[in-house]
């Protein structure tokens, strides 16, 4: 028992840095996350140098990046991020009203979009379930992804062939496709099918060689391509 409470209470937590201009939304956010025991705030930030200093040098899990009505234009330094950053996962905190282009936004690297009008446990589970590797989108946004205008978001790595997935994955793996393409998260796929958090990751790992796909934002959008799930299945908040 002394054992099992021990592990409980070392959990790594989640290392979060906060880029906002405003102090008192950096401060205000601050506060709400770490009222969450499994994220830790490590640094506050209000400039794009500030940014890249830090976030090289402290190599955070999550950059939680605000953008205001009229900061929509701050996307661009998410590439520059990228470069000094590249184990970071992004997730953009956003005003109903902002401009953002969100595709863009995907297509820069950003793991998650949660907008201001929403629920505050709705940002911290994002964070936490970017942290893990997995993709927060909502269904808006997917449907976006999946317009022709993106058809190109997978660079040179297409899968046209809708038979193609049939002659190479076995039928566990099939489910496991559905269940990204649904918006299931490890934990719900292990459920759902009865196996370990690490055989879904074994599975995953195995799918994405099979079908030279990178990661589970990809996947899913595979997975509707190919016609394994239609949107009017898809759960409305994540991948």
């Amino acid at each position: 028992m002394d054992a099992l409470f021990t592990n409980i209470t070392t959990r790594r937590k989640t290392k979060v840095t906060i880029w906002a201009t405003y102090p008192l939304v950096r401060q205000s956010l601050q506060l709400l996350l770490e009222n969450d025991r499994e994220l830790c705030v490590i640094d506050t930030v209000g400039t794009s140098l500030e940014l890249f200093e830090k976030t090289s040098r402290r190599n955070p899990d999550v950059v939680l990046v605000c953008l205001m009505d009229n900061e929509s234009q701050n996307i661009e330094v998410l590439s520059e991020l990228r470069s000094v950053a590249p184990q970071s996962k992004v997730v953009i905190l956003s005003s109903p009203d902002s401009t953002l282009d969100l595709p863009s936004a995907v297509k820069l690297g950003v793991s998650g979009i949660v907008g201001s009008n929403q629920h505050a446990r709705i940002l911290t589970r994002a964070i936490r379930q970017v942290s893990e590797g997995e993709v927060w989108l909502n269904q808006k946004l997917l449907a976006q992804l999946l317009d022709n205008n993106f058809k190109n978001l997978n660079g040179s790595k297409k899968h046209s062939n809708k038979g193609f997935y049939s002659d190479n994955l076995t039928s566990r793996e099939m489910e496991v496709v559905a269940m990204i393409g649904l918006g299931m998260n490890n934990k719900d796929i292990s459920k759902n099918l009865f196996i370990s958090e690490a055989t879904v990751r074994h599975h995953l790992s195995s799918i994405y060689g099979k079908l030279n796909i990178d990661d589970r934002l990809n996947l899913a959008i595979y997975a509707y391509r190919h016609h394994i799930v239609t949107t009017e299945q898809r759960h409305p908040t994540k991948i």
